[in-house]
Formats: structure tokens, C-alpha cells, sequence
């Protein structure tokens, strides 16, 4: 694996090379099936000469384009999307050309390439997120000194007497002698 930043120049490469690449297995798979089609023709003369219908002849087979290495070492990520028919639609098409072997790679090319393309807003949500984080950090210790103020403390929150004391998860609509969790695995000590 190359080192994890790439040059542009050396995507540019890369990518050269597997354009070449492909279309060195594309002329290859051309020539195999101009053969296949070859000895078809022959075939299907002799078939019509009988009398019967020769079968359909040979399609040609798109070798994929090799998928180029992420910069990241791999996608790692997995992430379930809903979408509409035409989007699926261009992601098989996509496919059926040649271009990538699996919805999965077609799709977190696109994703790549839609978020490259709309980094100016990335830029602009990223920068107003910082704000927000900002703006709620500082109302989070005005409220904290506000309640010292007014005498509250911050362990002032009523405690539910039927909570897991791991997860903190309601247990109050569970029957009354369970011993485990059932959202987190942890013994009750019910007494």
C-alpha cells in the first residue's frame, strides 16, 4: 500500500494505468469474442441449412476497470441508504458497463465524488457547526453557574428506582424478578 497521502500526480498515474489496463483486457476480450462469433456463424449456417434455429449469438463480456487503492487503506464504514429507483437504476448501469462490480463500490464512488464536488458546502456546515459548538458550550456553563446560584447541584436529578444502574435503561414495565438486563447483560441485585 502506498503511503497514505497521495500526490495528485501520482492519482493521475494511477488512474492512467488502470485505463490502460482495462483497455488492454477490453482488446482481449473483443478479440475472444470475434472468435466465439466466428466459430458461431459457422454454426448457425450449417443449423439454418437443417432446417432449425440456431441459438442466439455470443454477447461480448466488459472487463471491470480495476478499482484504484483508497487513500484511506480501504472503506471500513458501512451505511444503509434508501434510494429512489432512478439512482438505482444509474448505479446498475454503472455496473452493467463495466465500470465497478458492486453497488457497494459504485455508490462509495459517487459518495467520494459528490462530497469532492460540494466541498464549498461541507466548508460552510463544518465552520457554523464550530459555532454551534461553540455558542453551546458556553450556554452549557452559564446554566451550571446559574444553578449554583440558585442553590441546585448538578446530582440533583431524581434517581428511577427501576433503571439498570449500568445502562441506565427504565425497567419499570419488566416483570419485577428479572436478574439480568435485557438491554445490556448486567446482574440486578434486587433485594
Amino acid at each position: 500500500m502506498k503511503d497514505a497521502k497521495m500526490s495528485q500526480d501520482e492519482w493521475k498515474d494511477l488512474y492512467r494505468e488502470s485505463i490502460k489496463q482495462w483497455k488492454e483486457n477490453y482488446k482481449r476480450a473483443l478479440k475472444e469474442w470475434t472468435d466465439r462469433l466466428r466459430d458461431w456463424k459457422l454454426q448457425a449456417k450449417s443449423r439454418l441449412a437443417k432446417g432449425d434455429i440456431p441459438p442466439f449469438p455470443p454477447l461480448p463480456h466488459a472487463p471491470p476497470i480495476s478499482p484504484l487503492p483508497l487513500a484511506h487503506g480501504g472503506r471500513s464504514n458501512v451505511i444503509a441508504s434508501r434510494i429512489g429507483d432512478d439512482e438505482l437504476q444509474s448505479i446498475d448501469m454503472l455496473i452493467e458497463a463495466g465500470l465497478f462490480n458492486t453497488r457497494s463500490e459504485a455508490v462509495a464512488y459517487l459518495v467520494r465524488e459528490g462530497i469532492k464536488a460540494r466541498k464549498d458546502i461541507l466548508d460552510k456546515v463544518a465552520s457554523a457547526l464550530e459555532e454551534i459548538r461553540r455558542i453551546r458550550k458556553e450556554a452549557e456553563k452559564h446554566i451550571s453557574n446559574l444553578k449554583k446560584e440558585i442553590g441546585l447541584t448538578e446530582t440533583e436529578k431524581p434517581e428511577n428506582e427501576n433503571a439498570c444502574p449500568k445502562c441506565g435503561k427504565d425497567l419499570s414495565d419488566l416483570p419485577e424478578d428479572i436478574a439480568v438486563c435485557p438491554y445490556c447483560g448486567t446482574k440486578l441485585n434486587k433485594s
